[in-house]
């Protein structure tokens, strides 16, 4: 049969979902027909939708090694490194007019819309490039790093998924894990790293690394989940594979409570003098050691190690008038008139809909412990630190520049209820995934979200914010002392902290302004000192009973996801109250930069 004819009589039998006999027929030619593009690329999706998925793989990587437009996309590789996105994009246009739905034209497009932060193009190109080359590995994983972008967590998990099906390898498995890591789905994630050592590879350097980083990510979420025991030997086993994991050292000394042999300090040590390690590794390393010698050093000494640590850590171009420019921003946007208009309630008439709880404040006020002690009620459920709201204000932007050509901070009082209730029934289903349980309420305890009070009042009206705060010299020192993989970057200078916390209370004092009693305060000081009145005046602010379990919140037996993991699963003491004393001298210079600071340095316990 003649190579048109083949083709038309499958794309015949594709029509009516026919994909089998399909396929037979296009296997019938496809070794007399090596070049011929069209009639593997039909092989490739029949094969895919019949289930033969590693087949439809070799099907595809076949087509795209004989395909007939191959210059035009190397013409279009050279533009995208000089960044002539115009010009590369008409030359996929022009593959598009003589092969509709060309994977490496569309490929193109969609790279193009990423580079220009417009995840959801992206994923609109892909989805549609799939339908004809299903089976395509490159289109599949930017397709699937473009919903985690985008903030499709469970479409994200489950394009990776797939990926794994069609091409189960190491790189794969990573995608998958990383993501699970993320996203919180941590008895996956353990399955997905035994799959994944399998594939380490037989080169000796290559397999001690990979498999470093998969013991690491193994003692992550086994410390997660509250086994700590496992932890600490999926990190060891780490640091046996790759002794310069400094990532490793650190998930130790971050435990808080992990005593490190003299031999392991001098490991800690030996990365920190090799000066041909990356910077941030000895950056790690020196906060690893300055935790690890909390207990054997003096407070001066114990400084400057965190000094050392700190200067690692620092970025030349970060500047907190960039936070307090956002901020501003955001006090100017969300005023008293734009505030006035919410969601229509859709949202909130839906079956089953719960209520969201967000814990707001600075990094080390406490907010984990609030989170923990909620946690305990069966009425609530704890999530993760989500990325969710910042993502759906995102999309409330991108809204607003489709429908009114402005951006969110000058159409902000254009958005109609509805409009409003969609974003809020957008951010409950995206931040479903993260709902191990079906409870009247679900905690949202992403501390930067105190950004993002005024968007929360317009999108969830009945949504509860409750704002920790902290001694700010506490704050601040446990602030120094901790390192942030990211988004933190105000940590790393005394007077870059408390410019922040001043930037940090005058947001706050807006929000009070504007939507007074939305917010619920909460001293952790306070709490510490009377916690069973203090817990109970939370609850009651929920609105929910008030129950004995949640005075014993630390026998909740949960994931807990931030660096106080281990304190939490504590009772309470008061140890971290008034900590700063103890380096009194070595805090000045954060005293000097906190607007009230005097006051700070003479009232340990003040309450904002």
């Amino acid at each position: 049969m003649h190579e048109s004819e083949v083709i038309f009589e499958a794309t015949r039998l594709m029509q009516v979902a026919n994909f089998k006999d399909a396929a037979e027929k296009l296997k019938g030619v496809a070794s007399e027909l090596p070049k011929s593009y069209k009639v593997w690329s039909l092989l490739s999706k029949c094969l895919f939708e019949e289930g033969s998925l590693q087949d439809a793989v070799q099907a595809s990587q076949h087509a795209q090694r004989i395909d007939p437009l191959e210059q035009d996309f190397q013409r279009i590789q050279v533009l995208i490194q000089t960044h002539s996105f115009n010009e590369a994009s008409q030359i996929a246009n022009a593959m598009l007019s003589k092969y509709s739905n060309h994977p490496k034209a569309l490929y193109t497009l969609a790279h193009i819309a990423i580079k220009k932060s417009e995840p959801e193009t992206s994923i609109s190109i892909l989805e549609t490039a799939l339908i004809d080359s299903p089976a395509n590995l490159t289109l599949r994983n930017m397709l699937t790093n473009s919903y985690a972008s985008a903030g499709y967590f469970s479409k994200a998990l489950q394009a990776a998924k797939m990926l794994v099906a069609l091409d189960e390898s190491f790189d794969s498995l990573w995608t998958l894990i990383g993501l699970q890591l993320k996203y919180g789905q941590y008895e996956g994630l353990l399955a997905a790293c035994e799959r994944a050592m399998i594939y380490v590879g037989e080169n000796v350097s290559q397999s001690a690394l990979r498999t470093s980083q998969l013991q690491l990510i193994r003692g992550q979420a086994l410390r997660i989940i509250g086994k700590r025991k496992e932890s600490v030997q999926a990190l060891k086993h780490s640091l046996a594979s790759d002794p310069l994991n400094a990532d490793a050292w650190w998930a130790l000394a971050d435990m808080k409570d992990y005593v490190f042999s003299e031999d392991e300090m001098k490991q800690i040590e030996s990365i920190i003098a090799l000066s041909q390690v990356d910077k941030r590794l000895r950056c790690i390393a020196t906060f690893a050691l300055a935790k690890a010698s909390e207990q054997k050093v003096s407070p001066s000494e114990l400084m400057a190690l965190y000094n050392k640590a700190n200067a690692l850590g620092a970025s030349e171009h970060y500047d907190p008038k960039m936070l307090e420019n956002e901020f501003n921003a955001r006090i100017n946007t969300y005023n008293a008139k734009s505030l006035i208009t919410q969601a229509s309630g859709a949202n909130q008439q839906q079956p089953k809909q719960p209520t969201p709880i967000f814990i707001v404040g600075l990094p080390r006020s406490g907010s984990t412990l609030v989170e923990q002690i909620l946690a305990s009620h069966k009425n609530i459920t704890a999530t993760l630190e989500q990325a969710t709201l910042p993502i759906i204000e995102s999309r409330a932007h991108a809204l607003c520049m489709q429908r009114y050509n402005l951006p969110l901070t000058q159409a902000l009082d254009k958005l109609t209820g509805d409009e409003l209730s969609q974003l809020g029934q957008a951010y409950l289903d995206e931040s479903a995934l993260f709902r191990s349980k079906n409870t009247d309420f679900f905690i949202d305890k992403q501390p930067f979200n105190f950004r993002l009070i005024g968007f929360i009042h317009k999108i969830l009206p009945h949504a509860i914010v409750i704002d920790v705060r902290r001694n700010p010299l506490d704050c601040g020192f446990s602030l120094y002392k901790q390192y942030f993989h990211s988004g933190v970057e105000f940590s790393y200078k005394l007077n870059h902290i408390g410019a922040v916390y001043d930037a940090y209370l005058k947001i706050m004092k807006h929000w009070s302004n504007v939507l007074p009693s939305k917010v619920v305060k909460l001293q952790y000081e306070t709490l510490v000192n009377d916690p069973e009145q203090e817990i109970r005046d939370l609850l009651a602010n929920v609105g929910v009973q008030f129950e004995e379990r949640c005075l014993h919140f630390y026998q909740t037996k949960r994931s807990i996801h931030t660096a106080s993991s281990e304190q939490v699963r504590k009772p309470l003491n008061k140890n971290g109250i008034g900590a700063w004393r103890k380096v009194e001298r070595e805090l000045l210079e954060l005293v000097r930069s906190l607007e009230q600071g005097d006051k700070y340095k003479t009232n340990a316990a003040h309450e904002i």
